[in-house]
């Protein structure tokens, strides 16, 4: 009897060791595939930043750009309408009092226009990147319509 029970107890004792150590295996491929995870994803975390960050400073370079140009655009339509104003202010001193009405109304729309540019400027120093698109179209449209003005 006594040898069945010691043959039981080491039958139980190896099936408890082997079956413990199974499980410690287990716990620990379970933690190295924890472990992995976690790693992949702070990597994949870390590469979204990095897109993140290197998209908008595209952008911001783009949106720098866009306004060096337009504050170009801007600087020629006020030029040409500087050089307007000088040329009704020379036919103002020659004209007679009737053509000097017409020239000094033409001479109160130029400075009007080149304000309402003066001013677009100004809005678009302070224009934020997500209605920049919105605002330089606007304002090209505005450049446009001076210049076409100053054709006739």
């Amino acid at each position: 009897m006594k040898k069945i029970t010691w043959i039981v107890a080491s039958l139980l004792l190896a099936g408890t060791l082997s079956l413990t150590s199974c499980s410690d295996k287990t716990k620990d491929s379970a933690k190295e595939t924890v472990e992995e995870a976690k790693n992949d994803m702070d990597e994949n975390v870390a590469e979204a930043k990095a897109d993140i960050k290197e998209a908008g400073d595209d952008f911001e370079a783009k949106v720098k750009q866009d306004k060096d140009d337009l504050k170009k655009d801007i600087d020629e339509a006020i030029g040409k309408i500087d050089r307007k104003i000088e040329e009704a202010d020379a036919k103002i001193d020659k004209a007679a009092d009737k053509e000097k009405a017409k020239w000094q109304e033409r001479k109160k729309e130029l400075n009007a226009e080149k304000e309402e540019l003066q001013a677009s400027w100004k809005r678009a120093q302070n224009e934020t990147a997500d209605k920049w698109d919105e605002f330089k179209a606007n304002t090209k449209e505005k450049i446009a319509k001076v210049k076409a003005d100053l054709k006739d």
